[in-house]
């Protein structure tokens, strides 16, 4: 069975947010220069975090499509389906600010979503069946 695409790109974003953690520490112990190896690493890996959020974003808000006779992709009440994918999309935000201005506090950040991602797909029980039907994108 394939991983969901939505806790494959969370376990991406976990990866990278740590990353863009590790290189803002040696950007900072460098002093901070816009300029050099460093740099370049840290601004390549804050543009790898931003997309990857971006994609997620796409993810979730298409995650939920109305169809006449059922909700596709929600097993539960539309209410709390809408309200878990309204959540994950708030600690994106969350993760995007922490992207652009405070790198140290990415890790826990990054972990506690991935770790949402995975409850939400637990609840739905897509845990291992995450595939979408063919030609939904």
């Amino acid at each position: 069975m394939s991983e969901p695409v939505i806790l494959k790109l969370a376990r991406d974003l976990e990866w990278l947010g740590c990353e863009l953690e590790y290189q803002g520490m040696k950007h900072a112990h460098e002093g901070f220069p816009e300029a050099g190896p460093t740099w370049e690493a840290f601004v390549r890996q804050r543009q790898g975090v931003l997309a990857t959020i971006e994609k997620l974003e796409r993810e979730l808000k298409s995650s939920v499509k109305y169809n006449p006779t059922s909700l596709v992709g929600v097993t539960y009440p539309i209410g709390e389906a809408l309200d878990a994918i309204a959540i994950q999309i708030e600690a994106l935000e969350d993760i995007r600010s922490s992207a652009v201005g405070a790198v140290n506090e990415l890790p826990v950040k990054v972990r506690g979503f991935t770790q949402l991602v995975q409850m939400y797909l637990n609840v739905l029980g897509q845990q291992g069946s995450g595939k979408r039907p063919s030609g939904s994108r």
